[in-house]
C-alpha cells in the first residue's frame, strides 16, 4: 500500500472518529440559573404531570423523625411553578404515579410499605393499601403505572434476596400479585409491546408479561461487575433498547431489551433517574453526587449537554408535548435550604 492511499484512509478514519465523538467532545454545559425553579421544602422526591390541571404533583417526606409521620404533596402550576396547594398526607410520600383518566394519584409510602390513593379532583386521600407485613417488612421505592392493563407495579426494598415486587389491580384497588425474591428497584412499561421491565439491586434486567405480570426472563446484565445496583430504566422501544442507571458504578448502560446484552456504555458519573424523549430522541439522566443532569443523544449514545445544579438532582417528569423537563432537586441533609423543582426548557438545547 503506497503512502498516498494510507494517508487518505487515515484521514477518512479520523473524520469518522470526529463525527462519532462530536456529541461528547463538543457537549455544551448549561447552568440551572438559566432556567426557572421553585423552592418547596424538605424531603421532595418524585414528580407527576397532570395535563388536565396543567400542574405538577411533587411528593414530599418532610421529616424522618418517628413522631412526624405525615407527608406532603405540592401542586404546582406548570407555567410558573407557583404553588397552588400544599396537601397534607397521613403518610410520608416518596414515589408517585398518576392515573389521570381516573383522577387518582398513587403515592408510595416508603417507610410504611404501603401505597395511598389521592383523588386529584379534591386532593383528598381515599384509600391506603398496606403491602408490607411482618413476614416481609419491605420499604416501597418505586410505583409505576401500566394504564393499558390497569396495574401498578411497586418495588419493595428489603435485605438481599428478600425484595418483593407487588402488582396492584388499579381498577379494583387491590393487591393482585406479590412476587418474592425479586429485589426489584425501578420499572418501565412498554404498553404497546405488553411488556414491563424491572431492574434490580443485583444488576439484573427482568422482563414481565404485561398481561399476566409473570416473569418472562431474568438476566444478569454485566455479571463480571458485582457492584452493580441498578436504580431505573428508560425505554426506547422503537429501537428495542433500554438505558439503565446505576447508583454504585459509573456509566449509563445501553442494553438490548430482548437479551439484556450491553450495546454501549455512556461515560457518566453514577446516576439516579432516566427519562427518554421520543420527540427529540434524547435521554435525560440525573446524577445526584455529581450535581448535574446529562442530555444523551439516543441515536449515537454520545453526551450532548450537561446542566449543572447547585444541589442534587433526583427525579424527573417530561411534559406531554416533550418540550419541558421538570426535575426535583434535593439539598444535602445538613442544609437549611429547601429542596426545589427545576423547569428545563428543552428548546434551548
Amino acid at each position: 500500500m503506497n503512502f498516498k492511499i494510507l494517508k487518505n484512509r487515515s484521514l477518512c478514519a479520523f473524520a469518522i472518529s470526529v463525527v462519532l465523538h462530536t456529541g461528547s467532545t463538543f457537549a455544551k454545559d448549561f447552568s440551572e440559573e438559566q432556567f426557572a425553579s421553585r423552592a418547596l421544602g424538605h424531603g421532595v422526591y418524585e414528580l407527576a404531570y397532570d395535563a388536565g390541571q396543567q400542574a405538577i404533583y411533587a411528593a414530599s417526606a418532610p421529616s424522618f423523625d418517628k413522631d412526624k409521620t405525615a407527608g406532603e404533596a405540592f401542586l404546582l402550576s406548570t407555567d410558573t411553578l407557583k404553588i397552588r396547594e400544599r396537601i397534607v398526607t397521613n403518610r410520608r410520600s416518596f414515589a408517585v404515579a398518576l392515573d389521570e383518566s381516573n383522577h387518582i394519584l398513587w403515592s408510595g409510602n416508603a417507610l410504611d410499605g404501603s401505597v395511598t390513593l389521592l383523588d386529584t379532583r379534591t386532593n383528598k386521600e381515599v384509600k391506603t393499601l398496606q403491602l408490607a407485613n411482618t413476614e416481609n417488612n419491605a420499604h416501597v421505592r418505586e410505583v409505576v403505572l401500566d394504564k393499558k392493563h390497569q396495574r401498578l407495579y411497586v418495588s419493595g426494598i428489603a435485605s438481599e434476596g428478600k425484595g418483593i415486587l407487588w402488582v396492584v389491580d388499579t381498577r379494583n384497588q387491590t393487591l393482585l400479585h406479590a412476587l418474592k425474591g425479586m429485589d426489584p428497584v425501578g420499572f418501565a412499561v412498554d404498553e404497546a409491546g405488553n411488556k414491563v421491565y424491572a431492574v434490580t439491586g443485583k444488576g439484573e434486567l427482568v422482563t414481565l408479561d404485561g398481561k399476566t405480570s409473570q416473569v418472562l426472563s431474568r438476566v444478569a446484565v454485566d455479571p463480571t461487575e458485582p457492584k452493580h445496583y441498578f436504580l431505573n430504566i428508560a425505554l426506547n422501544t422503537a429501537k428495542g433498547v433500554g438505558f439503565i442507571t446505576d447508583s454504585n458504578t459509573v456509566d449509563v448502560l445501553v442494553v438490548q431489551l430482548d437479551s439484556g446484552k450491553i450495546l454501549h456504555r455512556v461515560p457518566t458519573p453514577n446516576a439516579i433517574a432516566a427519562v427518554y424523549n421520543p420527540a427529540r430522541n434524547e435521554v435525560y439522566v440525573t446524577h445526584r453526587n455529581a450535581r448535574q443532569i446529562s442530555v444523551i443523544d439516543a441515536n449515537t449514545y454520545s453526551l450532548k449537554h450537561t446542566i449543572k445544579t447547585a444541589a442534587m438532582p433526583n427525579s424527573m417528569v417530561l411534559s406531554p408535548d416533550n418540550k419541558t423537563l421538570f426535575v426535583s432537586v434535593k439539598q444535602d441533609e445538613k442544609s437549611s435550604q429547601a429542596d426545589y423543582v427545576l423547569k428545563l426548557d428543552l428548546t434551548q438545547f
